[in-house]
């Protein structure tokens, strides 16, 4: 088994890899057809790479996602060895509601979670506060080994950490990419004062920093960050003379472009050539005048998208049950 290079999680937090296979596509309708044969595709790939670091979610394919994650880990031998981040929905506003997510996402897994996350803010009038605390009684009930947060901006990061009385919050998980710079405003900053780590979904804006220019699927077609980067000249050419002159694939400059600014990219793998794409970002070292270059032409997304982060924000104007039968019904499947 490959070694690769390997980053800790906030102040205290797990070392993990610096790149991260992410299992939103396993199960979901958004994404087409990704059943057990791509997720044990990709699971025997990383546990060949060295890189059995793995993002899922409760919602992801309303539990499919981890279902097919934790049959793969045990059919390949490695859910020992696997580090698995999964998360429980936003609406989850009660003891009994985060406790019996979590307890779900251990028996669809065939195993406890190494990192479970509060995947986005809670809905008002419940507070940050109260999501910390349910996640820290999980962690004190041995439902998981570390905690954190998704979606969070730096005004709920800093409420969450002060929040947080017994254990951590080693991580945020937020929309990070050459095509959404959002977080570089204010997020990333407060993260690094704050001690902690960050990992980035949609690094690769759903392919479009991969090269990928056709919306062949609904995720794509409902994304503008897709389309607004699968047509900009300006960061293509830049990305392609980088990955021409370091002899790499585009997809491996934009998730090296990500770790180097501290962040861990989350790729979404569906086959075995987008872990050997993670592997080989996850162990590159962008040159100097590479990272200029692509800081320069990507310079428009850091106000492209607004300053401060919103993503999945609308939530918190959303009763808890409105949210639930929205996500359970509405758009079953994501």
């Amino acid at each position: 088994m490959a070694s690769l290079p390997r980053v800790r999680l906030g102040r205290r937090g797990p070392l993990v890899p610096r790149v991260a296979l992410g299992l939103w596509q396993a199960g979901s309708r958004l994404w087409g057809r990704t059943g057990y044969r791509e997720v044990s595709e990709v699971v025997a790939a990383a546990a060949e790479r060295g890189l059995l670091f793995f993002d899922t979610a409760e919602l992801y394919g309303m539990g499919r996602s981890e279902e097919l994650l934790g049959r793969a880990l045990r059919e390949h031998g490695v859910a020992g060895e696997a580090f698995v981040v999964t998360k429980v929905a936003g609406f989850r506003v009660t003891r009994r509601g985060v406790r019996g997510a979590v307890e779900a996402s251990a028996r669809r897994l065939g195993r406890r979670p190494d990192l479970v996350l509060y995947h986005w803010p809670p809905p008002y009038p419940f507070t940050v506060c109260r999501a910390v605390r349910l996640l820290e009684e999980a962690v004190d009930g041995g439902l998981a080994g570390y905690m954190g947060v998704s979606n969070f901006n730096a005004s709920e990061l800093l409420e969450a950490v002060g929040c947080a009385a017994r254990h951590e919050v080693v991580v945020d998980q937020v929309h990070y990419s050459l095509a959404h710079r959002v977080p570089e405003n204010r997020l990333l900053p407060a993260a690094a004062e704050l001690g902690v780590g960050v990992m980035a979904w949609g690094p690769l804006a759903k392919g479009a920093l991969a090269g990928r220019r056709v919306a062949d699927n609904w995720a794509r077609r409902l994304d503008p960050v897709f389309r607004e980067a699968a047509r900009d000249r300006v960061l293509q050419e830049a990305l392609s003379r980088v990955s021409e002159a370091l002899g790499v694939a585009r997809a491996v400059v934009a998730l090296a472009w990500v770790a180097s600014k501290g962040v861990v990219p989350v790729v979404g793998a569906r086959r075995r050539r987008h872990v050997e794409a993670a592997a080989e970002a996850a162990g590159l070292e962008l040159p100097g005048w590479a990272s200029a270059a692509l800081d320069e032409a990507s310079r428009r997304y850091l106000e492209r998208w607004g300053r401060c982060y919103r993503e999945l924000h609308w939530n918190r104007f959303i009763p808890a049950p409105v949210q639930w039968l929205l996500y359970r019904v509405v758009l079953r499947g994501v």
